[in-house]
C-alpha cells in the first residue's frame, strides 16, 4: 500500500508507492554520464584545457597552482539567467507594472564552477581536493554576489546529465544572484518559522535530533553533518546532507563544516554511481536570503535528487511526487547501512 508523507520542513505532501517501482523500467532509464563513453579530453569541449583560444571565457578565479594549472575554475555563464547589466538600479526597486502584470529587470550574475581539468570525471569520481575546491568556489561567490544589493538570494545547483538538465558533459555547477526569492524557499521558510513559532525550535534541527536519535534512515554521519534519507523523500535514493550546527545561509559555513560537507557529498555520490550506475541528477543547496542569514529558523542543507524516474500526469497535475522507493530502506542499499 502506498504512502502519504509530509514534509516538515516545506509542508508538501510525497507519495511513497514501492508497488510503483515494479513497472518496466520504473528505475531504468539510459545513463548520460557513462564513464566508458567519454574521452579524459575532448576538442569540442568549452570546459576542457587547452581550449581556451576556441571557446573563449571570461574567468573569474581558479583553484590550483596557477591559472594555467587549474583544478577548479569560475568562468561568467555565457548562457545567464541574469546579469549585472549597467541599467540594473543600486538596489531592489519595486516591480514595474504592465497593466495588471508585475515584471522587473533581469538583475542579478550568474556563473559556472568548472569542477575538474578532466572530461570525464563525474563529481562522485573526483578527489577530495576538487570536491573542495568546488565547495570552497561557491562559498568565495555566494559572498561575493552578497555584495550585489540586487542578489536577495544566491541559488547554488548542479545538473548531472540531461535528464537532469544539464546541456554539457564536463562536470561543472551554477550559481546564481537572484532579486526573486524562489516560492521554494520563501514557502519553506513560512511553514518553519510558523514551527517555531509554535515549538521554539527550528524544523531540520527537530528533524536532525529525531533522525539521529532513531537511526532508522540514517546513512551515515561525519563529525559535522548527517546524511539522510528524508522521511517524505520526493524521489528515489533522495539524500540531504544536513550540517550539525544551526546557520541558515551557505557563506557562514565553518571550514570544517565545508570539508565534511565535501566528504559526505563524495560518499554519496560514489554510492551513486557504485549502486545506481551512475544517474543524473540534481542537487540544490538550501540557503537562507541574505537579509535573513540569521533567522533562527531556517537550517541550510544539501538536497541530492536523482532523476531515476519519468514523472506522470498525477504529479505534473498535482505538484505531489511519487517515490517508488521506501525511505528506509535507502541507508542499508546505498551505505550497507553504516
Amino acid at each position: 500500500m502506498s504512502e502519504l508523507r509530509q514534509n516538515f520542513l516545506t509542508g508538501n505532501w510525497a507519495v511513497i508507492a514501492p508497488e510503483r517501482g515494479e513497472k518496466p523500467r520504473a528505475l531504468a532509464p539510459p545513463t548520460t554520464m557513462s564513464l566508458e563513453n567519454h574521452p579524459e579530453y575532448t576538442p569540442s569541449c568549452p570546459f576542457c584545457p587547452d581550449n581556451e583560444e576556441k571557446f573563449p571565457l571570461e574567468v573569474i578565479d581558479t583553484c590550483g597552482a596557477s591559472p594555467d594549472k587549474w583544478i577548479t575554475k569560475i568562468i561568467n555563464n555565457k548562457y545567464k539567467l541574469f546579469d549585472d547589466l549597467p541599467t540594473c538600479p543600486i538596489g531592489p526597486e519595486p516591480f514595474k507594472k504592465s497593466g495588471i502584470y508585475s515584471y522587473y529587470q533581469g538583475c542579478g550574475n550568474h556563473y559556472l564552477v568548472i569542477e575538474s581539468r578532466i572530461h570525464n570525471r563525474p563529481m562522485g569520481a573526483m578527489s577530495q581536493e576538487e570536491i573542495c575546491n568546488t565547495l570552497n568556489s561557491y562559498l568565495k561567490i555566494s559572498r561575493l554576489f552578497r555584495e550585489n544589493p540586487n542578489n536577495l538570494v544566491t541559488i547554488v545547483f548542479k545538473n548531472q546529465g540531461t535528464s537532469a538538465g544539464a546541456s554539457q558533459t564536463h562536470a561543472h555547477s551554477q550559481i546564481v544572484g537572484s532579486r526573486i526569492v524562489p516560492a521554494l524557499i520563501r514557502n519553506a521558510m513560512h511553514v518553519q518559522d510558523k514551527i517555531f513559532d509554535d515549538n521554539g525550535t527550528c524544523a531540520l534541527c527537530t528533524i536532525l535530533d529525531h533522525e539521529l536519535h532513531l537511526k532508522e534512515r540514517v546513512g551515515f554521519e561525519t563529525e559535522h553533518s548527517a546524511v539522510l534519507s528524508p522521511y517524505a523523500a520526493s524521489a528515489p535514493y533522495e539524500i540531504w546532507i544536513v550540517p550539525k550546527r544551526h546557520f541558515a545561509c551557505y557563506e557562514d559555513i565553518l571550514d570544517v563544516e565545508l570539508t565534511d560537507i565535501a566528504i559526505a557529498l563524495k560518499r554519496v555520490l560514489s554510492a551513486y554511481i557504485a549502486k545506481l550506475n551512475n544517474p543524473d541528477f540534481n542537487y540544490f543547496f538550501h540557503s537562507a536570503p541574505h537579509p535573513l542569514s540569521h533567522v533562527p529558523f531556517y537550517h541550510m542543507y544539501v538536497q541530492i535528487l536523482p532523476r531515476l524516474t519519468i514523472a506522470g500526469g498525477f504529479e505534473a497535475g498535482t505538484r505531489i511526487p511519487v517515490n517508488t522507493v521506501w525511505p528506509e530502506a535507502v541507508p542499508e542499499f546505498l551505505f550497507d547501512g553504516k
